[in-house]
């Protein structure tokens, strides 16, 4: 064997070649080694271009072959290994910098915290239609360059974003957005329920960030259900288009959407499902009132305490028999909208334990 090939590229870049020794690296050892070290130190500040990757791919394979009968398939794919933990870091280092990871970055150390501190503190006001709706002034927390919005139970907002975006939150839920969009990507992040309409910008495409779901738009009006107790958390398209995925680069599942349909997200069976609906409930929704349509009242009852954000027992009542037709209005609290559904029925709506009972006779 040449002397020449005693010491290979490894050997080199981990410094085990004596200075009297590097003349044996050949040349082709040390010219792969040279193009490693350099993509490495290239990974700490930028992803690394698909057409370098290629090359540099190319380059390996082709000394692969040219020394097929010293290298064996456990040296290449040692080789190969090492490239994509390069490309791996390259990526990481480029993408850990971006909006979107900062955004999520920052909702994830925020998210569960129902009354975050720190940072400037501002009172939203209530839109005009809205504060019958709404009994307190909810705080937005400004902190590293992002805004929280924490909407307490009971309680429902409507806020508009930087780019004139309006999104109305339900009772128990949280939107964190940056103080300024910039970039190419407008991007908010969402805990509970909320309906946006969103202001069209071809150029800057808005995405809703949620758990384990994204929203992708570019003008239009939708629903998104997202809780994290939830196990089937949804979107509805009201008007426009929107893609809906789930998972990331290595098993990212998307589905796009038409308007009047509804895709559900089934987090414990890691499974998606679209179905036809009819958008005027969620419409009606941000003003504070839904159509029902013979519905009975154990199923009304519940759309109160999701409205409301609250838990409200039924204690296995039979409440079948009781079915209501029209508007149900939201306006009051939730202790009133209780009271005036069991008027004229067999029961009566206990505040202090939030109960269904039975009236006495």
């Amino acid at each position: 064997m040449d002397s020449k090939n005693n010491y290979k590229a490894e050997d080199f870049l981990s410094d085990r070649v004596p200075e009297d020794q590097q003349k044996f690296i050949s040349d082709s050892e040390r010219e792969l080694a040279h193009e490693i070290k350099a993509t490495v130190k290239a990974a700490g500040r930028e992803k690394i271009p698909e057409l370098e990757a290629a090359q540099l791919w190319e380059r390996i394979e082709e000394q692969t072959a040219a020394r097929s009968k010293i290298y064996n398939w456990k040296k290449f794919l040692q080789a190969a290994a090492a490239l994509l933990f390069v490309l791996g870091i390259g990526v990481w280092q480029y993408e850990k910098n971006t909006p979107t990871h900062r955004l999520l970055d920052f909702a994830a150390q925020n998210v569960s915290k129902k009354n975050a501190g720190g940072g400037k503190r501002s009172l939203q006001q209530h839109t005009p239609g809205l504060e019958s709706a709404v009994n307190e002034e909810e705080n937005i927390i400004t902190a590293n360059d992002f805004n929280t919005l924490v909407v307490g139970n009971a309680q429902r907002s409507v806020i508009k974003l930087p780019d004139g975006t309006k999104v109305w939150l339900n009772s128990g839920s949280r939107l964190i957005y940056p103080v300024a969009f910039s970039g190419d990507k407008r991007e908010v992040y969402l805990e509970g329920e909320a309906y946006f309409d969103v202001t069209h910008d071809k150029e800057h495409p808005f995405f809703v960030h949620a758990d384990k779901m994204d929203i992708k738009v570019l003008g239009t009006e939708f629903y998104v259900s997202s809780n994290t107790d939830s196990t089937d958390n949804y979107a509805v398209l009201v008007h426009g288009s929107i893609a809906f995925s789930t998972g990331n680069w290595l098993n990212k599942v998307e589905r796009k959407l038409v308007p009047g349909q509804r895709i559900n997200y089934d987090l414990k069976a890691n499974k998606l499902s679209i179905s036809e609906v009819k958008t005027g409930e969620f419409q009606s929704w941000k003003d504070g009132f839904v159509n029902v349509n013979s519905e009975p009242l154990d199923v009304i009852v519940q759309r109160v305490a999701r409205y409301y954000n609250i838990a409200i027992s039924t204690q296995g009542l039979d409440l079948s028999d009781e079915k209501f037709t029209g508007p149900l209005y939201f306006q009051r609290s939730a202790d009133d909208v209780l009271n005036i559904l069991c008027e004229g029925t067999p029961y009566i709506y206990n505040g202090v334990e939030r109960r269904l009972e039975l009236k006495k006779r």
